[in-house]
């Protein structure tokens, strides 16, 4: 009798613990809207082109899987990461640039704030009448997108660094180049790995803004004929892939976030 008492109140101080609680109703929700979907469209109360059934989905993944591998390799090989790598290179490196020389401010700050403002699939017509239709165009769209959100990104973090960080390590005779290296460097990691998220996230939607132009393979590819022959079912198939991939880097660079910066304290998830 005392045990079952016992299991009870660690049943109880399980479920009213705040964290798990939290979780609980997370996954509540996550299993309502399923719910509701499966009655919806079991029930036809919305029409077939606008919520498929689980089933259609399921038969239109099936359908879609044998030139899943191709199109993963084109978007995200040879697309996505060689344009976020490309982007966030060039942008944190200027952007830290901009902010520790005046020089480098005086002449890339203002072209940035030109740039700053003007979406990059505005851009599209000017790219293809310079690079034509292929891989640089496609490449050059996404590393520009990544390249805006980091370069701002990056001399903000810079500017953002305590003074009395500099003036501590001034005061104890560090040069130039070691407040850069022991202080600066250390205080922006965080900030610098903020914006690799947000671009990593961004990235998708360039990606498929870039397979516009002339791609004949890719997600974003299967994405437009899917609409253009409105094929709902698949439009839904390639976005929860998309959602799986983009979470999936999000979750390997927000451990290599905690693995760098593990000397920072955060806030306790509640």
């Amino acid at each position: 009798m005392a045990q079952i008492t016992s299991h009870k109140n660690n049943l109880k101080s399980y479920i009213f613990n705040k964290q798990n609680f939290n979780r609980l109703i997370s996954f509540i929700t996550i299993f309502g809207l399923l719910l509701l979907w499966i009655i919806v469209t079991e029930k036809k109360l919305v029409p077939p082109l606008f919520a498929p059934s689980p089933n259609d989905i399921w038969k239109a993944f099936n359908n879609l899987l044998p030139n899943l591998p191709n199109d993963l390799m084109e978007s995200l090989f040879k697309r996505i990461i060689p344009g976020f790598i490309i982007g966030i290179t060039v942008g944190t490196a200027l952007g830290v640039y901009m902010a520790m020389s005046s020089l480098g401010k005086a002449i890339f700050y203002p072209i940035v704030e030109i740039l700053r403002p003007l979406p990059p699939l505005a851009l599209i017509p000017l790219l293809i009448l310079w690079f034509g239709i292929g891989y640089i165009t496609q490449i050059l769209l996404i590393s520009y997108g990544i390249f805006i959100i980091m370069v701002i990104n990056s001399y903000e973090a810079v500017r953002n660094v305590p003074p009395i960080y500099i003036h501590a390590a001034i005061t104890l005779g560090a040069n130039r180049r070691q407040i850069f290296k022991q202080v600066i460097i250390p205080s922006i990691i965080p900030d610098i790995f903020a914006g690799i998220r947000v671009s990593a996230a961004a990235a998708f939607g360039y990606d498929v803004a870039a397979e516009l132009m002339g791609a004949m393979s890719g997600l974003g590819y299967r994405l437009v004929l899917a609409r253009r022959y409105l094929l709902t079912q698949n439009i839904i198939v390639i976005l929860i892939i998309i959602a799986i991939l983009s979470l999936f880097i999000d979750y390997l660079v927000k451990k290599l976030n905690y693995r760098v910066t593990i000397w920072k304290s955060r806030v306790e998830e509640k």
